[in-house]
């Protein structure tokens, strides 16, 4: 093997290293990301089924709960709104259709 074959074997090889770390590093970010997700979506699904079944669902997390009428307040329905904030900036929204409490 020639000088030229080993100087261009070891570029190519350091070139796949920095591809496969890089990539490796946008995986964790995503795998980040993601946990986040999922810690906001099993918050507000508490949230909800705690407001749902009428119950005070204030807790630790920064959960915005409104219950409002559902179309003109005739048909004796509600709808149950939860937000969680995410890390980054965003935010989980869910809502719910529920029977009004009598």
């Amino acid at each position: 093997m020639t000088l030229l074959e080993s100087i261009i074997a070891s570029v190519l090889l350091a070139v796949t290293a920095v591809v496969c770390l890089d990539a490796t590093r946008g995986a964790a970010r995503l795998q980040q990301r993601t946990g986040a997700w999922t810690d906001a979506v099993s918050h507000a699904e508490s949230a909800l089924a705690l407001a749902s079944a009428g119950a005070d669902a204030t807790d630790s997390t920064a959960a915005r709960i409104t219950r409002r009428p559902w179309g003109d307040g005739a048909a004796r329905l509600d709808v149950i709104e939860v937000e969680v904030p995410v890390a980054g900036g965003g935010a989980y929204r869910m809502a719910r259709l529920v029977e009004r409490a009598r």
